[in-house]
């Protein structure tokens, strides 16, 4: 709490409403009193802003009077003057009819005067009458006067009332707004607090300024920094508020306060909470449903017929108000009103374990055992533990199966040990096929999201290996060993146990149970040879055979149906992929969303759209195991390439190394062939920096962990955009011709026309100027008219421009890079729209003409030869053996070239390279002898 010698608060917010009261003491005085009648939600601040009201008036040189009620009954006893200019007086009220009535008519003689009066539902008829008289009695001079009204509060004199008000303009009260509530916290807390909170703050009060100022006076004895605490979905007990919604409400209804408290601590709201209200506060219908149309007029309920309290800070303070005793008694009584009308079973046992009492043996075994289920979602492990295992003490069959399954789902979050003994020794009792195949889930997920240290892991491991072996399911086990070292192993060894693991399943005795595990097997293998390059269409066909009744209930199974799912995406299939993904059912691990999210996420990548495919990523993230429990989760590292290139293609580099640092992959990987995407998209953001040795480096890498892997780099969407790109951009010459060649066969085998359009661009990026003209008109024609193609024709014209511009072809080169630029721009690629517009500025022979982009375009043929090698980090004597000429002649073509770019020497190459435009451009060129990255032998190649 503040402590109590804490300054009042300065009024916050409410800038409209003030606006609307100095309009108010602007107009002249006219044959009817100007009014203004104030209303609002319980705690909206009707007093407040009447106050403010007041301060404003004087500022303004009005007299002001503000009547106040006696605390003893409806009567003016009291008011206090204010006279424009001097001070404030208070005035007992001898008579308070007669004596209010001269000293307003006096007041309103002198000057301007604003009369105001809170709370008038509580003034008797006399002195609402009299209030009225001294009104009319000062029409002649310029009189507002502003009331406020509590809502649906009963008057005293309801027709004397309705009279007063009559005419007046009319204020209702809505809560502060979220910048407001910030506001609000600095001026309370006397800091700036942590982000969120006050976002926090405003949900939780809907900014009614009176929850909001118990609120913070309670934060300062929190731990504002604590996440869990600003995220809760349960608001702090603040007694005061739990008071005052108490008096108010009983001041309105005497039945109020129970209704309300009724509702705070059982939150049902659905079509049956009526009687089930009335039931247990002991009124009638008709007095349930009187007392729930208050409670809406009042703003505590919602007029939707939810009967829930609006405001979870209200709610918590009712609840948190009562006994636990008292609680625990509402949610048994409404756990046993449920049953005995057959609400449903999740609605009964949710009272059932709100309750402190346990449950008797009169429950029957489908509430309990839904009860455990609601308080392991609640997080309360001992109670669900208690009660399944009352369950498998007192029960057979279905119910024990079940209670089994969630008897290890809690004690693999709680004692990890007991769990697995639970679950091999469940195992190897149970024979139901389907039970055990939802045990060895649960055991895969174990050992996936293990946080335990190796030593016990490889333990458990070992125990499971046992059980299966005695059970006939033992290939499971040793598919869940490959999936764990996926990527580890190169493909081809991967296949070959594959198929060891298909023909020990075909020797067990359980067909039923290992059937699952063998379209598991299916799935791995269709990905498995689309990463191989093998035949697409017998691939293709796997991955179907895969998916017919594989359901995402495991870590294993969610890879292997993501692998079929990608090799579906991969081949074109983005339809049936689509459709399949929604046709899956959720296992119980509820993982079928993120097979789901996965396969949108990669149909929205192939066909350009940028920001539902970064969407899609972002959100399998948050759903995928932390870095810090798996930082080599196959999913979670692809989801990862593909985010880090989609902040490449859009230019967001610091973005881009964010998510690389906080998924450990920007400094140095671990082993294996997982990390082919994340490798080219450290390259592509090597060269947005204009960092060239580095983007090679990390080429370099990439090559060698898909040879080593077996893996055939062509089967990623990424490296067919990008890849040849970046290998001719860091001078990997022979390997961007081999990869283009690679890129352009398999797309002749596929058949598909935009895999073909793209295979055409990438070789072009290798040729010659007459080749390439040919290559990139094709490339076009196949990819236009194809909105899946967009993303890609943006990237053909950009290249069919920057070589029109190069062969001096500047108005056929102005229609391809204005093309380019607008589909850049709708696909949100944004440095390929950057690099087409400064082609389009270099190209234009009115622009600045000093510009790097328009110095490149003046380079001589050797020239620009020269500059290339020197960029990718050659020396001025390797530079010259290569090309045959002396160190001198090297010296000059460089010293000529630094003039024409305007850059003093090979320092500011990194920030050449980071212009838009400039590397495609410098690149762009005639037949002439280059050495490959690292060669000492130069090889002829045709750009």
């Amino acid at each position: 709490m503040l402590a109590e010698s804490q300054q009042p608060l300065k009024f916050f917010g409410r800038r409209s409403e003030l606006l609307s009261l100095k309009h108010l003491l602007e107009q002249e005085a006219g044959n009817e009193p100007t009014g203004l009648c104030v209303s609002g939600d319980f705690g909206i601040g009707r007093s407040a802003l009447l106050g403010e009201f007041r301060a404003m008036a004087r500022k303004h040189r009005h007299n002001v009077i503000d009547l106040k009620l006696s605390n003893l009954g409806g009567v003016w006893r009291n008011l206090r003057i204010s006279v424009a200019g001097g001070s404030v007086e208070s005035r007992a009220l001898a008579d308070p009819l007669t004596d209010m009535v001269g000293v307003i008519t006096e007041a309103s003689r002198r000057g301007p005067l604003l009369v105001t009066a809170d709370d008038l539902c509580q003034a008797d008829e006399a002195s609402l009458r009299a209030l009225r008289k001294a009104v009319e009695e000062s029409l002649r001079w310029p009189v507002v006067v502003a009331v406020s009204v509590r809502r649906v509060s009963p008057p005293r004199a309801p027709a004397q009332l309705a009279q007063l008000v009559h005419g007046m303009e009319k204020l209702v009260l809505e809560g502060l707004s979220e910048q407001e509530t910030a506001d609000l916290a600095r001026a309370v807390l006397r800091h700036r607090p942590p982000p969120g909170f006050a976002a926090w703050c405003h949900r939780l009060t809907l900014g009614n300024p009176f929850l909001l100022t118990e609120l913070l006076r309670w934060a300062p004895g929190a731990d504002l920094s604590a996440r869990k605490e600003l995220t809760s979905s349960n608001a702090p007990v603040l007694p005061a508020v739990g008071e005052a919604v108490a008096d108010c409400l009983n001041l309105i209804n005497p039945v109020l306060p129970e209704i309300a408290s009724i509702l705070a601590v059982t939150g049902e709201n659905g079509p049956d909470a009526l009687p089930l209200i009335a039931k247990l506060s002991g009124n009638t219908l008709e007095q349930t449903l009187v007392a729930a149309d208050q409670l809406v007029r009042l703003g505590f309920i919602a007029d939707d017929g939810s009967f829930s309290l609006r405001h979870r800070l209200v709610a918590q303070a009712l609840a948190g108000g009562m006994t636990a005793m008292a609680r625990s008694a509402i949610h048994l009584s409404t756990a046993t009103y449920l049953h005995q009308r057959g609400a449903a079973i999740q609605r009964t046992a949710r009272q059932l374990v709100a309750s402190s009492v346990w449950p008797d043996d009169t429950w029957p075994t489908e509430v309990l055992l839904e009860a455990a289920r609601s308080a392991a979602q609640a997080g309360d492990y001992d109670t669900a533990l208690s009660l399944v295992e009352h369950i498998r003490r007192t029960t057979k069959g279905e119910h024990y199966q079940q209670a089994v399954l969630l008897a290890c789902d809690v004690l693999f979050l709680t004692d990890w040990e007991r769990g697995m003994e639970l679950a091999l020794a469940s195992l190897r009792e149970l024979r139901d096929d389907d039970t055990r195949i939802r045990l060895l889930n649960r055991l895969d997920e174990a050992l996936h999201t293990s946080r335990m240290d190796p030593v016990t892991t490889a333990r458990g491991l070992a125990a499971l290996h046992t059980t299966l072996r005695e059970s006939g399911l033992e290939p499971w086990v040793r598919l869940c060993r490959l999936v764990s070292q996926w990527g580890l192993t190169d493909v081809t060894s991967a296949m070959e146990q594959l198929g060891d693991i298909v023909t020990a399943l075909s020797l067990t005795d359980a067909p039923a149970a290992t059937s699952p595990i063998v379209r598991a097997v299916n799935a791995f293998q269709a990905l498995c040879s689309h990463q191989a390059g093998l035949d697409g269409a017998e691939t293709v066909q796997q991955a179907r055979n895969a998916l017919d009744g594989l359901q995402p209930a495991s870590s294993t199974f969610l890879c292997a149906v993501a692998s079929a799912l990608i090799v579906l995406v991969q081949n074109g299939l983005h339809e049936e992929a689509a459709a399949r993904a929604q046709g899956l059912e959720q296992g119980d691990d509820l993982l079928q969303p993120i097979a789901l999210v996965l396969s949108e996420a990669m149909i929205a990548l192939s066909r350009g759209r940028v920001d539902a495919a970064r969407s899609g990523l972002e959100r399998l993230l948050e759903a995928l195991p932390p870095a810090e429990t798996r930082p080599d989760v196959p999913l979670r590292l692809l989801a990862v390439g593909m985010l880090a290139e989609l902040h490449v293609e859009q230019g967001n580099a610091e973005e881009a190394w964010r998510l690389l640092k906080v998924h450990r992959c920007a400094g140095e990987l671990g082993p294996g062939w997982l990390y082919l995407d994340i490798l080219l998209a450290r390259a592509g953001l090597w060269a947005l920096e204009g960092d060239l040795d580095g983007a090679a480096r990390d080429l370099t890498d990439l090559l060698r962990r898909a040879r080593t892997g077996g893996v055939r780099i062509g089967s990623s969407l990424a490296w067919r955009r990008h890849g040849v790109d970046r290998l001719w951009q860091c001078g990997l010459v022979a390997e961007a011709e081999d990869a283009a060649m690679e890129q352009l066969q398999t797309a002749e085998k596929a058949g598909l026309p935009q895999e073909r359009g793209r295979a055409l661009r990438a070789r072009a990026r290798v040729s010659g100027s007459p080749r390439a003209e040919a290559l990139l008109r094709e490339a076009i024609s196949l990819l236009q008219g194809d909105e899946v193609s967009a993303f890609d024709l943006a990237h053909a014209q950009a290249d069919w421009g920057a070589l029109l511009l190069r062969l001096g072809e500047g108005d056929r080169a102005v229609t391809a890079l204005v093309e380019a630029v607008g589909i850049a721009n709708r696909c949100g690629a944004k440095p390929l729209a950057r690099h087409a517009t400064a082609l389009l500025t270099a190209g234009d022979p009115h622009s600045v003409p000093h510009t790097p982009l328009r110095g490149v375009l003046t380079l001589t043929g050797r020239e620009r030869q020269v500059l290339l090698m020197a960029t990718h980090g050659m020396s001025n004597r390797r530079i010259a053996e290569s090309l045959e000429i002396t160190r001198r002649t090297v010296e000059l073509h460089l010293s000529s070239s630094y003039q024409k770019l305007g850059i003093t020497g090979r320092r500011d190459f990194p920030e050449l390279l980071s212009l838009p435009g400039v590397g495609p451009m410098l690149e762009v060129r005639t037949e002439y002898t280059f050495p490959a990255h690292g060669a000492t032998e130069s090889s002829t190649v045709a750009a």
